[in-house]
């Protein structure tokens, strides 16, 4: 016996080493929140997020903002690689704050992307980006219209990010082109002003920014004595979708008479919910709003990109002046 157990031994000592196999530690609750979490914040991939960990020890604030870099460098690297690619989808956002109204277009390849939350998050900022600097114009500054690279210089809060380098990052993560059109604003009096909106096609955007694919930005003088808010708000979305729905290119007077179906004058129009009357008609029957401007925009419209549909200001023609009103009985 003792024989056969040396023998053993002797084997033993002559085999090969042996190999252990180890199953992969578990990941900690802490590792999963912090995955989750950075998930969250930047909405990459999760093994672009767990790597991202691994690089930074762990520590969730550095591994954020090493993937932001990353994610930019390869945003910048993708944009020049589709800049010569059409991009006519997207959405208009629209945001009101008080008397004040933006609308911004940010147009990408398809209207798969444009439905997705990466993208109305890009909309959002943008509108928010516009609102920002619209507070910080001059109070004469009633209307303003960006082109695309100073609407890309504008950042989405003080200190914050430029909007051209979310869209860096939107592209990296997309991976199609995105690209920030133009914006405008409308602006009325805190006195005695007030702005109403209208988005077409809308989307369940991130309240309080409104999207959709038409949209519309009006101003009204209000009238005295002053109706109740629900009366201005029911009489100025029905007056902004109208310019929606008929795409007029002048204000007019309430005098002007109806040139038929291609009447381009808002005040002249048939007014889309009551055809009986006019637009001048309808605000004056109204007794509420006289309109002062008005502004419309279809995303991925040929053009210029910044809109033909704000009409000439005061004294640039007959019956075009933007300080048109609305009289009683029109």
């Amino acid at each position: 016996m003792q024989r056969a157990a040396r023998s053993a031994v002797t084997r033993a000592a002559g085999a090969p080493p042996a190999r252990f196999f180890h199953a992969a530690p578990p990941v900690l609750a802490a590792d999963k929140a912090a995955l989750l979490e950075l998930r969250r914040r930047t909405g990459l991939p999760f093994p672009h997020c767990r790597d991202a960990l691994l690089r930074c020890g762990g520590d969730l604030g550095q591994a954020e903002a090493w993937l932001r870099e990353q994610a930019q460098r390869q945003g910048w690297s993708r944009a020049s690689a589709v800049q010569g690619r059409r991009a006519q989808q997207g959405l208009l956002g629209l945001l009101r704050q008080g008397t004040a109204a933006v609308m911004v277009e940010v147009n990408c390849e398809t209207d798969f992307v444009a439905r997705t939350g990466e993208f109305q998050r890009l909309v959002e900022l943008a509108a928010l980006g516009a609102m920002a600097r619209c507070r910080a114009a001059p109070a004469a500054c009633a209307e303003h219209r960006l082109g695309a690279e100073e609407l890309a210089q504008l950042r989405t809060e003080p200190g914050g990010e430029l909007l051209s380098d979310s869209i860096a990052m939107a592209i990296g993560k997309l991976g199609e082109k995105v690209a920030l059109r133009r914006a405008a604003w409308l602006r009325a009096p805190e006195e005695d002003g007030y702005v109403a909106t209208y988005a077409h096609g809308w989307l369940p955007g991130r309240a309080p920014v409104a999207m959709g694919t038409y949209g519309a930005l009006v101003a009204f003088r209000v009238r005295q004595p002053r109706q109740a808010e629900a009366t201005l708000e029911e009489v100025g979305r029905k007056v902004a979708q109208h310019v929606v729905g008929l795409a007029p290119t002048a204000l007019g007077t309430p005098q002007d008479q109806p040139q038929g179906e291609e009447e381009p004058r808002l005040l002249a129009q048939s007014f889309l919910l009551e055809p009986g009357l006019t637009v001048g008609q309808f605000l004056g029957a109204r007794g509420a709003l006289a309109v002062s401007a008005f502004l419309r925009f279809r995303c991925g419209e040929e053009g210029e990109g910044l809109g033909g549909s704000v009409p000439p200001r005061a004294g640039s023609g007959p019956g075009t002046g933007a300080g048109a009103e609305a009289g009683p009985g029109g």
